[in-house]
C-alpha cells in the first residue's frame, strides 16, 4: 500500500508572525487605533520593551496578567509581550464589575491588571477579594483621588511598558506554539464562566480560516469598532494585520450614524460587524451614497437570510459570515468566494469535523435539528480545556466530541444553520450573558428571594433582558430593583423587563422551568423600563 508523508503543519507563534512583518515591512501602519498609527516596527519593538518592562515588575513564566482596559496600543504591546516571557494573558470584558469582574480576577489568579484609568475604581473595589493581585498599571491619567492610601497593591502608569529595553526580551523561556497562550472566558451559561485555554496555533489558526473568508490581502484596510477582549477583535482585526500584512483600524466606540462616514474617512475595503451592528446599519435611511462606500467584504454575524442578498446590493459588497464559539473558532465559514447559501454559517472549517446529533450523540439526517458538535483535525486548534476544571472539560468532550451546547441543522450540502441556543444562555448586543451569574447579582438585593433571567425577543435580532422575581420584601419596586442592578451589573446584562412572580416553575428535580417563563415573556405585569422612562446612566 502506498503512503503519503505530509508535511507536519506550520507552527505558529505570535512572536513569529510579528517578526516577519516587522522585517518585510516595517514602515507599514498595521493599526489605527482611534486616529494614532501603529507601524510593524513600532510594534515590533514595544512588545519586546513591553516584555521586559512586565519581567521588571514581577511577572514571570506561569503568571497570568489581565487586560482590563479600552482598545489601544498599550493594550496589543502587553498581550504580544506575555507570550514571550511564558506569560498567559487574561482579556477581561470592559464592561464587568462586581462579581463578575472579580470571579474572573481571582479564578484566573491574574497577579498584574493592565487597567484604563476611567476604570480603575472598579478594580480597586475589589481588591480585598482578590489575594492574588500585586500591581495595577493605568492606562491613561490617574487621578490621585481615586487611588486610596491605604491600598497593599503597587499602582503604577502603564507608561512603563514603554520603559523596557526594546533590543531583546532576556532571562524568559517563551510559550511554545501548542502551550496555552491566554485564557478568554466563557459567557457562564451553566454555571460560573470557565477560563478556555487557548495556544498561539489555535489563534492563529483561527485567525487565517478568518482572512480566507473575506479573501484579504496586505492591500486591504479592514475597519471594525470590536472591543480587542472579544474573539472577534482579535481574530477578526488583530491577527489578520499581524498574518496578511493588511491594515486594521479599530475604533473604541460603534457609533451607527457615523459608521459609514468613518469607513469612508479610513477607506476601508473590509469590516467586521458582530451582533446588532448590521441590523443597526441597514435600519439607517437609504441614501444613494450607500453604493458609494469603498468595501468590497462585510464579515458579520448573524445575518438574516432574508436580508442577505438586499444587504448586498444595498451597499455594492459581499457578505460573509462564520460560527463559533470561545472553544473552537471558527468552526465554520462561509467565503465569499463560495455561492452564498443565505441563513447559514458556511461549511465546516477545514481544521475541524463537524457534526450535528440527538442526545445520543447519534447523527442526524440533514435538515433536522439538533446538537453542533466538533473535534480538530489538526492538533492545538481547538481550545486546551478549561483552566482548572478538569471534570468539566471531560464533560464537554463526550465520546470523544466536543458539545457545543447549540442547536443547529446541516443540509444536504453540509451549510451549518444555527438554531438557537442549548444552553441557559442569553445573547443581547452581541454579548453573551451568564444567566446564572445574573441571577446571582440580581438576588444580592435584600428584598430579593428569588431570580430567574431569560432571553425574550428583541426588535434589533438577538435578546432582551428578562428577569422574573420572587420578592422577599413586598414593598420592593421596579425602580428599586433596577438601580440595584445599574450599580451591580455590566450594561449589557441589564435587564429591560422585569416581573414580579408569586414563585418559579419547576421540575421535579428542581430546576426552574424556563421554558413556562417565556410562554407569558410579555404578560400585563411585565415592567419595561424604557416604556416606564426609566433612564440608565453609565
Amino acid at each position: 500500500m502506498n503512503t503519503t508523508l505530509v508535511a507536519p503543519p506550520a507552527r505558529y507563534t505570535l512572536e513569529g508572525v510579528l517578526q516577519a512583518c516587522a522585517q518585510t515591512m516595517p514602515d507599514k501602519a498595521c493599526y489605527v487605533f482611534d486616529d494614532v498609527t501603529v507601524t510593524f516596527a513600532d510594534l515590533e519593538l514595544r512588545a519586546v520593551a513591553a516584555a521586559n518592562a512586565l519581567q521588571q515588575l514581577g511577572v514571570q513564566g506561569g503568571d497570568s496578567v489581565a487586560l482590563f482596559a479600552d482598545s489601544c496600543p498599550e493594550w496589543l504591546y502587553a498581550w504580544l509581550a506575555l507570550p514571550r516571557i511564558g506569560a498567559l494573558s487574561v482579556p477581561v470584558n470592559t464592561m464587568f464589575k462586581g462579581d463578575f469582574l472579580a470571579h474572573q480576577l481571582r479564578d484566573s489568579e491574574a497577579k498584574l491588571v493592565v487597567v484604563s484609568a476611567r476604570l480603575l475604581d472598579r478594580l480597586l473595589e475589589l481588591e480585598s477579594e482578590l489575594p492574588r493581585m500585586e500591581t495595577v498599571l493605568v492606562l491613561g491619567d490617574m487621578d490621585d483621588n481615586v487611588v486610596p492610601g491605604g491600598t497593599r497593591l503597587k499602582v503604577l502608569s502603564a507608561d512603563i511598558l514603554a520603559h523596557g529595553d526594546n533590543r531583546r526580551v532576556s532571562n524568559a523561556v517563551p510559550l511554545a506554539w501548542n502551550e496555552p497562550a491566554s485564557l478568554m472566558y466563557t459567557s457562564g451559561t451553566t454555571g460560573p464562566s470557565k477560563g478556555v485555554m487557548v495556544s498561539q496555533q489555535y489563534l492563529i489558526s483561527g485567525a487565517i480560516a478568518v482572512i480566507e473568508a473575506g479573501h484579504w490581502t496586505s492591500a486591504d484596510i479592514l475597519y471594525g469598532a470590536v472591543p480587542l477582549f472579544h474573539g472577534s477583535g482579535l481574530l477578526g482585526l488583530v491577527l489578520p494585520a499581524l498574518i496578511s500584512g493588511c491594515t486594521s483600524v479599530i475604533d473604541k466606540q460603534f457609533s451607527v450614524s457615523g459608521c459609514w462616514a468613518r469607513v469612508r474617512e479610513v477607506g476601508a475595503t473590509g469590516m467586521m460587524a458582530v451582533g446588532p451592528m448590521i441590523m443597526m446599519l441597514w435600519s439607517l435611511p437609504e441614501t444613494e451614497d450607500d453604493r458609494t462606500l469603498p468595501l468590497n467584504v462585510i464579515l458579520a454575524a448573524p445575518i438574516p437570510a432574508e436580508l442577505h442578498f438586499a444587504i448586498e446590493r444595498r451597499y455594492g459588497v459581499q457578505l460573509t459570515t462564520i460560527y463559533g464559539l470561545t472553544e473552537a473558532q471558527p468552526l465554520t465559514v462561509l467565503p465569499v468566494t463560495a455561492q452564498a447559501v443565505p441563513g447559514s454559517a458556511g461549511k465546516a472549517n477545514p481544521n475541524f469535523e463537524v457534526r450535528v446529533v440527538d442526545d445520543q450523540d447519534v447523527d442526524l439526517p440533514a435538515g433536522e435539528v439538533g446538537e453542533i458538535v466538533c473535534r480538530p483535525k489538526r492538533p492545538h486548534v481547538m481550545f486546551e480545556g478549561y483552566r482548572g476544571r478538569p471534570d468539566d472539560t471531560l464533560r464537554q468532550m463526550r465520546n470523544l466530541w466536543f458539545h457545543t451546547g447549540d442547536a443547529g441543522r446541516l443540509d444536504a450540502e453540509g451549510n451549518l444553520f444555527f438554531v438557537d441556543r442549548k444552553k441557559d444562555a442569553i445573547r443581547r448586543r452581541g454579548e453573551n450573558i451568564s444567566s446564572i451569574e445574573l441571577e446571582m447579582s440580581v438576588a444580592r438585593h435584600p428584598g430579593v428571594g428569588e431570580c430567574a433571567a431569560l432571553p425574550v425577543p428583541s426588535d434589533l435580532g438577538e435578546d432582551d433582558v428578562k428577569i422574573c422575581v420572587v420578592r422577599s420584601d413586598s414593598e420592593l419596586t421596579h425602580e428599586v430593583l433596577m438601580d440595584h442592578c445599574v450599580v451591580n451589573i455590566p450594561y449589557f446584562a441589564l435587564p429591560r423587563y422585569i416581573q414580579f412572580v408569586t414563585s418559579l416553575p419547576r421540575n421535579a428535580t428542581g430546576r426552574v422551568q424556563k421554558f413556562a417563563l417565556r410562554e407569558d415573556a410579555f404578560g400585563r405585569d411585565t415592567w419595561d423600563r424604557e416604556a416606564a422612562g426609566y433612564v440608565v446612566r453609565r
